[in-house]
């Protein structure tokens, strides 16, 4: 028995010693595996913090796009503007200030034609006036058949004046009155 008593006992020993050496195998490959969990969380950590650092970069990003998106909008409106009124311009020197011209030109002629006009009322008012005067020194009918007198009579009894008649006719007021007279209506 003592050979059984003994080999249970070294069985026994054995059983131990290989229980503490798988214990100590488990603790080693344990710290081992909690060496590599620090080293993952570490790790996880550091992606952590690298993606917090990428996401805030394009936030910075976005926002510098939109940024830019509305200082381009912003050029691209004012490009646009500075062409249309370039284009105005240009369609305004082109089209409308020949016609503005024009129309200047109109305009002083027009003036340039009622002064006229006037000058020449004017200027046949002075003749006729002088006509007038003279005729009434010297009363000589131009032609005595080319006087019209019952036309003479017939506008002073529509109610037109002797210089009316005179101016109408293209004769003395002489020879309107003389007329008026012969027929006892002055």
């Amino acid at each position: 028995m003592f050979n059984d008593a003994n080999l249970l006992l070294w069985g026994g020993i054995g059983i131990a010693i290989v229980f503490i050496l798988l214990i100590v195998y488990l603790y080693l490959k344990e710290g081992e595996n909690t060496k590599r969990a620090r080293r993952y969380e570490k790790s996880i950590e550091e992606l952590n913090k690298e993606v917090y650092r990428l996401q805030k970069r394009i936030k910075e990003q976005e926002n510098e796009l939109e940024h830019f998106k509305t200082h381009i909008k912003a050029q691209i409106y004012q490009d646009m503007r500075l062409e249309m009124k370039n284009l105005l311009d240009s369609n305004l020197h082109t089209q409308i200030m020949p016609i503005k011209v024009e129309m200047e030109s109109l305009k002083t002629q027009w003036n340039d034609c009622k002064n006229n006009l006037r000058d020449l009322e004017g200027l046949e008012n002075k003749i006729f006036h002088l006509e007038e005067r003279l005729k009434e020194f010297v009363y000589t009918p131009s032609n005595p058949t080319n006087i019209d007198e019952g036309r003479i009579i017939s506008m002073f009894k529509d109610g037109w004046s002797v210089d009316s008649i005179a101016k109408e006719l293209r004769i003395g007021k002489g020879e309107v009155e003389f007329t008026l007279k012969f027929a006892n209506l002055n």
